[in-house]
């Protein structure tokens, strides 16, 4: 799925609109005050003074990077925009900065007004992994990126088997927590790590796979690592170095896979939703490695709390870590907010749910949005729609009718369906 930035974005809705004046660098570093020059308005023909007054700026790199301020005041020989509001930050090089009719933070709020008009016909491909099966378990939370009604469709994963997957840079390690000495391998630092044993009779849901599993207990306010070197980590330099560990939590938002080059700062993958057996993944490429690399878990700060991991694998060049192929799953359906799949599932298996979900909000400029190509035009005819609609609420009788036309207009993009999104194909059979 393609994405388009906020900054890509907001020019071309703008021009869309009639809102986008134009892009332009400083010729003079912006100083500790309320002065943007640039010659470059002058050679664009803004030559008269007060010709850019009530416009907006939005500087889009440096020490401003995303301010946005009205323009109060331009002098045309110079090219010099006096802007209202507090002092800028100093700059020590020029920046680039855009100019607009309209004020852009009405233009970033009208965008993200049409990212939930606009869907499903737009919408964010979710491909959600925060459940795992377990025998006799057919209730689950409908993932809740996932809007209700649009579940589409669901698959079984077999794990794959860290010890034996040949191509994992870590399996001739305790990579799965077997050894009998759990902490063979592992560093840990401000966690306490421990065997977590399977049973029978009951089943003990803490060892995802084998006999053992590692019980790690994170103390209190400390950032927390537990990871494993790789052997001959230099090796690797250059290459895309992917992790992928099954880690249960009922904590949400604490724990994410890690990897670290050489005494660099760990670098951490999304966070454990809190659902309890994730397999969490990250991706770093190993630029400039000189001594080592390690890979395994990292736990936030805040209150003591925890968690187990179990199985992680670890591969050197691919673009991504492994996964196994999916078996569909067919008799499901949606209760509320639950899934209910009607049929047995094997137990230890990833739960693939597949589903629309809504394109993510923007506010910062290198904020993402899951869309690009035609399905941006869609978005910017539906946002046209909701910007305008503010000035026929707004306008007297002797405006009105200017801004139903240009409302029109938009209106009637719309309706062609340009860069309308086919959806999910929906894969179920009805219990």
């Amino acid at each position: 799925m393609g994405t388009t930035t906020l900054d890509t974005m907001l020019p071309q809705y703008g021009r869309t609109i009639g809102a986008y004046i134009g892009s332009f660098t400083t010729t003079t570093n912006i100083g500790s005050g309320t002065s943007v020059i640039s010659t470059g308005l002058t050679d664009t023909g803004f030559t008269n003074n007060d010709s850019l007054n009530d416009s907006f700026i939005r500087i889009t790199s440096g020490n401003n990077d995303d301010v946005i301020r009205r323009i109060s005041d331009y002098t045309g020989s110079s090219g010099t925009i006096t802007v209202t509001g507090t002092n800028l930050s100093a700059e020590s090089g020029s920046v680039t900065f855009e100019v607009y009719r309209y004020d852009p933070n009405q233009l970033v709020d009208s965008l993200n007004d049409a990212r939930v008009k606009a869907f499903p016909r737009l919408y964010r491909e979710i491909n959600d992994r925060t459940h795992t099966s377990s025998f006799y378990q057919n209730r689950f939370a409908r993932p809740s990126t996932i809007r209700p009604h649009h579940v589409r469709q669901i698959f079984l994963e077999p794990r794959l088997d860290a010890k034996t997957f040949a191509n994992n840079i870590v399996g001739t390690l305790n990579c799965d927590f077997e050894n009998s000495t759990i902490s063979t391998d592992w560093t840990a630092s401000n966690i306490t790590l421990a065997a977590e044993e399977e049973t029978t009779a009951p089943d003990n849901f803490m060892v995802f796979e084998g006999t053992q599993s590692g019980k790690c207990t994170v103390s209190a306010s400390s950032t927390a690592t537990l990871l494993m070197t790789v052997p001959s980590g230099t090796n690797y330099v250059g290459e895309e170095i992917n992790v992928g560990i099954w880690v249960y939590s009922r904590t949400a938002s604490r724990v994410s896979a890690a990897i670290q080059l050489d005494s660099n700062s760990v670098s951490v993958g999304s966070t454990h939703s809190g659902s309890g057996w994730e397999r969490l993944t990250h991706t770093l490429v190993a630029d400039g490695v000189s001594s080592s690399i390690k890979v395994g878990v990292s736990a936030t700060s805040g209150t003591a709390f925890v968690f187990y991991a179990d199985n992680m694998l670890a591969t050197a060049g691919p673009s991504e870590i492994p996964q196994s192929l999916g078996i569909p799953v067919e008799v499901w359906r949606e209760e509320g907010d639950n899934i209910r799949v009607v049929e047995g599932l094997s137990k230890d298996r990833n739960l693939l749910v597949r589903g629309h979900g809504i394109l993510s909000s923007v506010s910062s400029g290198s904020d993402t949005m899951e869309i690009d190509g035609e399905q941006v035009h869609l978005l910017y005819n539906i946002a046209a729609q909701s910007f305008f609609q503010g000035d026929i609420d707004s306008f007297d009788s002797s405006e009105q009718t200017e801004a139903l036309r240009r409302w029109a207009h938009f209106r009637n993009r719309e309706a062609e369906g340009i860069g309308q999104m086919s959806p999910l194909a929906l894969l179920r059979t009805v219990a």
